[in-house]
């Protein structure tokens, strides 16, 4: 009661709380308003939270029977023991999977509960609110097991316990397990702030412990969250600036990750502005709408998002898209408020994306850094890979990035040069892939643009400079959209001859191969790739739509052997239909 400054629990949920989480209100107003056909999915899926029906991170559904386990692997049987954060084992080379607890303590289903009891006025849904939030104290002493091994995990938990705890706010006000919870959120906040994850260079796992921290301060904002509430808006804006590019991208490296990293900026500058308004500058709201073009610029015309680096479906707040497709990353302008302009021909030279966008073709081209300045984390060998999209079928896809440490050899198999629609060299990566370190990847490619003149693109990396002797590669894209064509000419430049490999990951599709080309048969849609002298080949390969899953896709791949001195071979893809 100290910390909440003389504030009754619904008064400090339904005032600071809910005026610091606009979104949260948002979702409250479209309940108010939802058909029935909205209303009837939302209790369906309320109903399997109640059920203790999960599918997370590519389990499919689980039952977990009728007392949830907070610190299980429940696709592997492995428990996490109850020590002290600091002792606890990521990994235990068993296959099994940390994030499969992470997930579910996050929390990010409760919210629906609350929601259900709102739409239908049964109680059940508050009751099982109330049991889970209950049984998740109970099992996770503060500090001890694997729910405390990650703060960044904490902190989204605890935005979520808040935001299911808003909206039922009132109902709640007389059941004994409403000050427990709240209790909890104190001590999760007293956890956030003295274990921040904070390093020279940071990422989104420090950003989501500033803002989950700022959601926790706004319930105790007329308390003890005030001096909370100052550190973590300053830690805010100088985020922005530590982790954003000039131009809009994050720094990590991954389309997936820049979709997380601008939520987490988006409800954290909500939170800001409740908190402490003003306090965040006009460069740091810049940086935020160029986060939101970047979005809009590198959607595929089918509205889901290239996945480029690591995905593993983070989100902060997901209300009511919980479980929903993790490529779609459209839901942010709602989130925003904002409606950026429609995206086109567009460059991100600090990011490393650059979009082609002639009518009904879309092209992506990745070419920068590994991230987090050029140490890695979750960028991949991909440097001047591509997607190919035609009037909203994908064609030449990124295949994702299916697991972390669960799978070492299948994490590095994604990651790989030869996973990815660019060229390998003499067999070799673009940057060195260590089994030791499944996210560090020092930046020895240095690519770069050389030209950017849409519909042209050229670029280079200097990753194949370890071969014996060194080779470098520039690939020049020029999209033609009369003829529906993407002409590509790689030059390899090397004082000796290298074995080359094309590769060109489909999206799920047929494809046959012949000597100079290969055809893929897409619904309504067929993709031609032809090179000279070249042999072509389909291989079964892997697409991982989001964590955790993967379905087999063709991969065409074309080899010959190259030329000392300076190495010219083209290829056209063409599309038909």
């Amino acid at each position: 009661m100290a910390a909440l400054g003389g504030l009754q629990p619904v008064e400090a949920l339904r005032g600071p709380a809910l005026s610091a989480l606009p979104t949260v209100a948002a979702f409250e107003r479209r309940l108010g308003d939802a058909d029935a056909e909205t209303r009837a999915d939302l209790v369906a899926r309320a109903d399997a939270v109640a059920a203790h029906r999960f599918d997370l991170l590519g389990s499919g559904p689980v039952e977990l029977g009728a007392e949830i386990d907070w610190t299980c692997d429940f696709r592997t049987g492995r428990r996490w023991p109850l020590l002290h954060h600091a002792r606890i084992r990521v990994s235990y080379g068993d296959g099994s999977d940390i994030k499969l607890p992470w997930e579910l303590s996050r929390a990010q289903h409760l919210p629906l509960l609350a929601a259900a009891h709102r739409l239908t006025g049964e109680r059940r849904y508050l009751d099982e609110l109330g049991a889970q939030l209950r049984s998740w104290i109970a099992a996770n002493p503060v500090e001890r097991g694997p729910n405390w091994a990650s703060t960044m995990d904490v902190a989204i938990r605890a935005a979520n316990w808040v935001a299911a705890l808003v909206l039922c706010a009132e109902e709640a006000h007389a059941e004994g397990w409403l000050d427990e919870a709240l209790r909890s959120l104190l001590l999760h906040g007293r956890f956030i702030r003295n274990h921040p994850e904070y390093a020279a260079v940071r990422g989104n796992h420090y950003l989501a412990d500033v803002t989950g921290l700022l959601v926790v301060a706004a319930v105790f904002a007329s308390g003890g969250g005030r001096e909370w509430a100052d550190w973590a808006v300053g830690e805010l804006e100088a985020e922005m600036a530590h982790q954003v590019r000039a131009d809009g991208a994050d720094h990590e490296a991954s389309i997936p990750y820049h979709r997380l990293v601008t939520e987490l900026f988006v409800c954290g500058t909500q939170a800001a502005d409740a908190l402490a308004p003003g306090r965040l500058g006009h460069d740091y709201r810049e940086r935020l709408g160029r986060m939101l073009q970047l979005i809009a610029d590198y959607t595929r015309p089918d509205g889901l998002a290239p996945l480029v680096g690591d995905n593993d479906d983070g989100r902060f707040l997901p209300l009511e898209d919980y479980g929903r497709d993790p490529r779609s990353h459209t839901h942010l302008f709602q989130q925003a408020g904002t409606r950026p302009a429609p995206g086109g021909n567009a460059s991100y030279t600090e990011g490393g994306y650059y979009v082609l966008r002639e009518r009904d073709l879309y092209v992506l081209v990745r070419c920068g850094d590994t991230g987090r300045y050029g140490l890695g984390g979750h960028g991949h060998n991909d440097q001047l890979s591509f997607e190919l999209a035609f009037d909203g079928q994908p064609l030449v896809v990124d295949p994702g990035s299916y697991v972390y440490t669960s799978d070492p050899t299948e994490r590095n198999r994604f990651r790989s040069t030869g996973f990815h629609s660019t060229l390998r060299v003499g067999g070799g990566e673009q940057n060195e892939l260590r089994s030791d370190d499944l996210f560090l990847m020092p930046d020895r490619s240095q690519a770069h643009a050389l030209v950017w003149h849409p519909p042209v693109f050229e670029g280079r990396h200097h990753g194949f400079g370890s071969l014996d002797p060194p080779a470098t590669h520039t690939r020049r894209l020029s999209l033609d959209v009369d003829a529906r064509t993407l002409t590509i000419i790689d030059t390899v430049e090397s004082e000796g001859a290298h074995e080359l490999e094309w590769t060109f990951p489909l999206a799920p599709s047929e494809a046959d191969a012949r000597r100079g080309g290969a055809r893929a048969h897409f619904e309504g849609v067929e993709l031609m790739v032809d090179g000279e002298d070249l042999d072509f080949r389909v291989d079964e390969g892997w697409y991982s739509p989001r964590y955790g899953v993967r379905v087999s896709t063709p991969f065409v791949r074309a080899t010959r052997r190259g030329k000392p001195g300076r190495d010219q071979a083209v290829i056209v893809l063409r599309v038909t239909g």
